[in-house]
Order: structure tokens, then sequence, then C-alpha cells
């Protein structure tokens, strides 16, 4: 995301320098203005397509249908209700972003190509709906809409190029500035791993509906835009072909960021126009076109570019002491974690039954038991990840059963996993970022300070996919107690580490428990769970066989059978 966002505010300056010499140029032609302002309102949605597409990784094919609900807006409020330009517009970008809102929940049902198909099945909708009804023309559309004006200046010809062009520098430095605050960020690490976001305490929904909101808010502004250039706008203007020429500028640019967006509109804009004069050959060269791109740069032209710009070497702030040594002090005298009855099941297979526990505070209890046994299973329930079949959670006296678990992580939840699923495309900073999510505007220096209290700094910007993997698992425990949490479930820590790593490892717990912080923790290393715990339990088919200290479970015959077994 550095790389990205850096990159993009480098190029963004060329490309308006280039915009600026083409507008000079449209004040003496108009086919270049006319090519120059397409370019310009495309690059208007395809702005909102890059973000859901590249940021949040939501495939659609119906921006066309939110650029047909801002353009059929304008058209017949000033047409029908004599409205001026600026309030029809500002209602059609209203009801685009309402729409999409309301697409965006639609969307949340589906994944994949179920997500492509129900956004390409919302744009058809919408070129039925226009081609059923008389009040929008029909068939015919609407014609004789009038150009906007600015007081006496008339929008049209090379006028309406600079216009067009002015939104599009506003919405990229907008859109740039949410992409480098917690939007960006949570954007990034649901493209990247939606669940591990999500226990990170990023809303995961609220966050893929606004991307839907946003993208057809742009989509419906570029279509107020271009109903009033054009001076008419008709079903097929607006139909399945404009959505695929979105994804195309999209693709062709490079998804995830401002500038690609743009080069991507300004590349199909002119070989829209370009192509009238082999208009039977225009579906060849973009075919062509995008085979090329995607052989040479998978990442579209933009993608290409922006790999120059990979961060090397970082410089840290100066940790907050309070940060990184103050003890964790739970918010209430209740129990961290009280599990009452817990069960869950898959079908007819109880893989967790019946299970009754309560957490002390400021004490690491170990979950162990053989493979299948339930134990990863029982996390999820207590983290929200699954769905309770029967029994309770509860955190610090809060009923949590079956809450999301962003809402669980804002009680003061942290949580790793058992194969470590950090965003391989985010550094590490940025991942202990996440983690810190919850905790607003303390969020950098957070992350700071525990990078510094594990002794992760040089390591900083470094990519998660790059990393070894006994530094993925510290980065995991990094992420999860950048926020400071006052319960943390650790899932298999020690898997795959050397034994230096597994030192470490013992040391870092220990220091978490030395602050305050309670831990559960599910381990296979039996020499690790003695050495650090206070309590162990014992989990077999789902069922807790065993409860007590680590020399009394170590001597349980139950346990003995079912999981340590007897030395030769």
């Amino acid at each position: 995301m550095i790389a990205r966002l850096r990159a993009d505010r480098r190029t963004l300056p060329i490309v308006v320098a280039i915009a600026a010499v083409v507008g000079v140029l449209a004040m003496r032609d108009p086919t270049i203005a006319q090519a120059g302002t397409y370019a310009g309102i495309y690059a208007i949605a395809a702005i909102g397509l890059s973000i859901l597409l590249g940021n949040v990784n939501q495939i659609s094919i119906g921006q066309a249908g939110f650029f047909g609900i801002g353009a059929y807006a304008v058209a017949y409020l000033t047409t029908a209700l004599n409205w001026p330009f600026w309030p029809a517009a500002l209602a059609g970008v209203l009801l685009a972003t309402l729409t999409g809102i309301a697409v965006g929940f639609i969307a949340l049902r589906f994944r994949g190509h179920d997500l492509a198909m129900a956004t390409l099945a919302f744009g058809l909708i919408v070129v039925g709906v226009i081609h059923q009804s008389d009040a929008l023309g029909g068939a015919n559309g609407i014609t004789n809409i009038a150009f906007p004006a600015i007081g006496p200046l008339t929008l049209s010809g090379a006028n309406a190029y600079w216009f067009v062009w002015i939104v599009v520098a506003i919405v990229a430095a907008v859109t740039l500035a949410a992409l480098g605050g917690p939007a960006g960020r949570a954007f990034e690490a649901i493209r990247n791993d939606e669940l591990a976001a999500e226990v990170s305490g990023i809303p995961t929904r609220r966050y893929k509906i606004a991307a839907f909101a946003y993208a057809g808010a742009l989509a419906g502004l570029a279509g107020g835009v271009y109903a009033s250039f054009l001076g008419l706008v008709i079903p097929e203007a607006v139909g399945v072909a404009l959505s695929i020429d979105f994804l195309l500028m999209v693709v062709l640019g490079g998804s995830g960021g401002v500038s690609g967006a743009i080069i991507g509109a300004g590349l199909i804009g002119a070989l829209d126009i370009a192509g009238h004069q082999f208009e039977n050959w225009r579906e060849v060269a973009y075919g062509a076109l995008v085979i090329a791109i995607v052989i040479v740069a998978p990442g579209g032209i933009f993608g290409f570019w922006r790999n120059r710009f990979r961060p090397q070497g970082v410089r840290l702030r100066q940790p907050i002491p309070a940060v990184i040594t103050r003890p964790i002090e739970p918010p209430v005298a209740e129990a961290p974690l009280a599990v009452r009855g817990l069960t869950k099941r898959f079908g007819g297979l109880v893989a967790v039954d019946a299970v009754d526990f309560t957490l002390e505070r400021g004490t690491i209890t170990s979950l162990i038991g053989p493979n299948g046994a339930g134990k990863t299973t029982l996390f999820n329930a207590i983290c929200g990840v699954a769905r309770v079949s029967a029994g309770s959670v509860s955190i610090a006296g809060i009923d949590v059963t079956n809450r999301k678990p962003h809402a669980i992580a804002d009680l003061g939840v942290g949580r790793t996993f058992q194969n470590a699923r950090l965003f391989g495309d985010m550094t590490v900073l940025e991942n202990v970022l996440i983690g810190a999510f919850r905790t607003g505007r303390e969020a950098h220096d957070r992350a700071y300070a525990t990078l510094a209290t594990l002794g992760l700094e040089s390591i900083a910007l470094t990519y998660a996919r790059d990393l070894a993997f006994g530094a993925r698992r510290r980065v995991e425990i990094a992420r999860a107690i950048a926020a400071d949490p006052w319960l943390l479930l650790v899932d298999e820590p020690a898997a795959g580490l050397n034994a230096s790593e597994r030192a470490q490892l013992q040391d870092d717990l220990l220091a978490l428990r030395a602050r305050g912080m309670t831990l559960l923790l599910i381990e296979h290393d039996m020499k690790l769970v003695m050495a650090l715990s206070e309590r162990v339990m014992v989990l077999e088919f789902g069922k807790r066989i065993a409860d007590g200290t680590p020399a009394q479970v170590r001597r349980d015959p139950a346990v003995i059978a079912a999981y340590l077994g007897t030395p030769d």
C-alpha cells in the first residue's frame, strides 16, 4: 500500500500536466476537446471502479448502471422539471450513492464470479427499467439537455474539457486522501484477507458497502456530466458495453489506484474516438490491447510503473514509552472470558461439546488435545468466526455469543491463527497498523511502539509475503497486541519454529502476561505449555476431559491415554 500511494502521488502530477497540454490543444481542435472530455468523464467513473476492484476485491460489471442513474437523473430533472444542472447533478449523485448502498448490501451475499453476475444483473435491470419508462423517453431516451453553465460561461467545447478535468483532479485528490487514511488501510486489509481484517477489528461489511456507495457516487457524477455534455442520453449508451469499457479502463490502467484509472480512461477514450475510423475493428483492437497488457504488465500500465517504488529501509518515530510499558487494565472486574455449555455442530458432527470454563485475569491458560479435538473450532466460536450452536460466550461480563468478530475485537480481544494470516501485499508496519485500527488516532503510535517492543523495527517496511516463517509468527502476534487487548487467543504459535525462535516466543508471551494480559493458548509443544501455563485444559472429541495445573494434567490417566501417551 505504501508503494501504491507513493507511486500514485508521484504519477498524478504527470497525468495532470499531460491533461493540461491536451487542454491547450483542445482549445484549437474540437475533436481533441471531445475525446479529452469523454476521457475525463470516463476517468471519474473508473476511479470508483478501481477502488472497488483493486482495493476491496469486489468484482463489478454494473458500473454503467450507476452511470445511467446519474445521467438520467440530470436529463429528466433539467428537461421535465427545469431544474438547473447543479442541483440535478447533486440529486443524481445522491440517487446513485443510495443505489450503491443497496447493491452493496446485496453484494455481501456473493463472491467471485457470482458477484460479477449479480452486478451484471443490476446493470441489465437499470437499462430494462429505462426502456420501459415513458417518463424517461423509453428507447428514444431524452434529448435537448442544456449545457451546464457557471454564470455567463457555458460549459461546452474546450470549456467542458477544462471543467471535466478539474472535477477529475478534485475526485483524485479526495480519493488519495481517503486511501492514505484508515479507510485505505481497511480496504487493503479486506482485499488481502477478509477474515483476518474482521478479527482485527475492521467492520468489513460496512467498508465493502462504503466502497460500493463511493463507486456509485462517482459513476453517478460522471453520468450527470456526460448527459449535459452530450445533450442527450439513450439506454444503449449506459448498457453492459459501457460497463465492460469501464472494466477495461481499470484493467489496462491498473486497479487499486487513482492514476491507473485515469490512464486507462484516457487510453480507452482516445481509442474510442479514433475507432470511428475503423469501426468494425474496434473490438479487435481492444482485445489485442488487453492481451498485450496482461502478458507484459499484469498489474496494468500503472502497476508496471509503481513496482519501481517498492520502499526500502525505514525510519521509525520515537516509540511512546507509555504505550510500551503501561500495564493492561481490564475495564471491569468480571472474568475476561466465560464459556458456558458451548457447543458447535457441523451437521451431525459435534466439534465442540458443551464446554464450560472461566479464565482468570492476568494468567496463561493452555488448551491442548489431539488433532481434531475441536480446539481451533472453540477459538472460532469465541471470536465470532463460527456461529455457536448452543451455549454462550461472555467477555468481561458481556454476552457476545454469535456477535461479529470485529465487535468482539472492539471489547479488547486479540487473536492469532493456526496458519499465520498476514496481509501479504502489505508491509509489516501496515499489518500492525491494522491491529491498532480500532484505536483511531493512536494507531500509528501504537504500531510503532509495538514494533519497537518486539524488536521488529528492522523489518517494518518488509512485505509480509517476503518474511521467513518465524518472523511471520511474531508479526501476527504484534498485529494482535497492537491495540493492547486484555484477552489474547493464540493458536499454535510455536508450530514450525526453531529452538531460538521458541525461546523468543516464550519471552514475548511472558512479557504480555506480566503487563496484565490474559492469554488462552493452543499449543502442541508440551515443553512450552508446561513452562508458560498456570492452567491446562484438555479437549478430546470436543469434550473437556481434564482441567488443572500442568503437573495435575501431566499425571491425569485420561490425558495420558488420549494425548500424552506413556513412555516406552
